[in-house]
């Protein structure tokens, strides 16, 4: 019997002794297995945070709205004004159902709802002739104004942005072009130099013109450096963030533009034209109702005279500069367009003068000086050309945001 029971005994025992191994086993194979997640996951991150940002157009721009500040401030003044203009015109309508509820007290008497003075009868006409639910009105429309002018003027600054570093791109390609070149024609010396085809005075001036190009690559690297930089600052990226962008300087196609249709288009949706047109409207109907009660020899009336003349001039100046805009919008687009096919020959007759002159040296009849100004021609034709597709660009950039609501000033 108590060899049964010890028996019984061990078998517990080990039967224990195997769960708590299995137990133990568990526990560290759960811990691996965390260990293993996390270290995927800090890779993910990791990855997530050395991975380019590749940005089209389009993208960039969305990237800049979203985080830009500038945008956020301009929506909370809209979300402000929404609210002032919601207490005023309601107090406004009811100044509009019960016009014998104005009377004469201190200045201010309607300063909450808008522009007044301590005149009874004035204030019954500003409100009679619809200038204070005008003034209320534009206070509220400026500030919906200012959210789309600002994000024009973000859009457009983007578009200038990616725009510029999209040509400071081709000016490092086109630099590296070079770089490759006179590497490509020193390589050429030294085995001329080798079968004693060429002086040790002619391979130096080759060692001399790829010196040049390789400062030359050196000097394009750095401003392309401090233009990405540049950039990321413009759309609100952390600097330490790097992208890459999918577009490239290329001519951009356009609809063709009807002048006279330009022109009727900014004069309608200019917003610094529709502030101006509200702001005459509101002074001369201010100026209507103080004439109810003060004749044009008193100083009152004078004064708002002067404020209605000036409101006139305003609007004036904001008409002509929303027309001149368009016309030299234009003018910059259709003289930049014509100048690119000029441009283009220019590379191609660079081009031939390269191919000439290596053939002349190889021949003996060129030296290392005209082979590498020859090198230098076309590096410059092609960044000139790049320079003008940038002309052109911007040109019709300039065009786009003349003939809508604008950009702010």
């Amino acid at each position: 019997m108590k060899n049964r029971i010890v028996v019984f005994g061990l078998l517990i025992t080990l039967s224990l002794m195997s769960i708590g191994g299995n137990l133990v086993f568990a526990e560290e194979t759960t811990v691996e297995e965390a260990e293993t997640v996390s270290e995927e996951l800090l890779s993910e991150e990791e990855a997530t945070e050395d991975e380019v940002l590749e940005l089209s157009l389009q993208e960039a721009i969305d990237y800049a709205l979203e985080n830009s500040k500038d945008m956020e401030i301009e929506r909370l003044e809209l979300l402000k004004a929404e609210v002032i203009y919601k207490d005023n015109i309601r107090a406004v309508e009811d100044l509009e159902d019960n016009p014998s509820s104005i009377r004469l007290r201190e200045p201010g008497i309607i300063s909450d709802i808008g522009p007044a003075i301590p005149d009874a009868t004035v204030n019954r006409a500003l409100v009679k002739n619809g200038a204070m639910r005008l003034s209320i009105e534009l206070g509220y429309n400026v500030a919906k104004w200012n959210v789309e002018m600002k994000e024009n003027q973000v859009k457009y600054n983007i578009e200038k942005a990616y725009f510029d570093i999209l040509q400071v791109e081709k000016e490092l390609e086109i630099s590296e072009e070079n770089l490759s070149l006179a590497k490509k024609q020193h390589e050429h010396g030294k085995l001329r130099y080798e079968l004693g085809m060429i002086s040790q005075q002619q391979l130096l001036a080759l060692e001399f013109n790829l010196s040049q190009a390789q400062s030359g690559y050196d000097s394009a690297n750095m401003y392309y450096e401090l233009q990405r930089m540049s950039f990321k600052n413009t759309i609100g990226m952390p600097l330490d963030r790097e992208f890459g962008l999918t577009g490239s300087i290329e001519y951009m196609e356009y609809e063709p533009i009807d002048l006279e249709k330009s022109i009727k288009s900014a004069l309608e949706n200019n917003g610094g034209i529709l502030i101006s047109k509200d702001n005459y409207e509101y002074s001369r109907l201010r100026l209507e109702a103080i004439s109810a009660r003060y004749p044009d020899i008193t100083f009152r009336y004078r004064e708002q005279a002067a404020e209605v003349a000036k409101a006139d001039k305003n609007l004036e100046t904001a008409l002509v500069g929303a027309e001149m805009q368009v016309r030299s919008a234009v003018l910059n687009l259709t003289t930049a367009e014509k100048q690119i096919a000029t441009f283009e020959k220019a590379v191609y007759q660079a081009s031939e003068g390269v191919r000439i002159a290596e053939l002349s040296f190889e021949l003996g009849q060129s030296t290392p000086t005209e082979v590498a100004q020859a090198n230098l021609n076309l590096m410059n034709a092609k960044k000139n050309l790049a320079q003008q597709i940038h002309a052109f660009n911007m040109a019709l950039l300039d065009y786009k945001y003349s003939i809508g609501i604008g950009k702010g000033f």
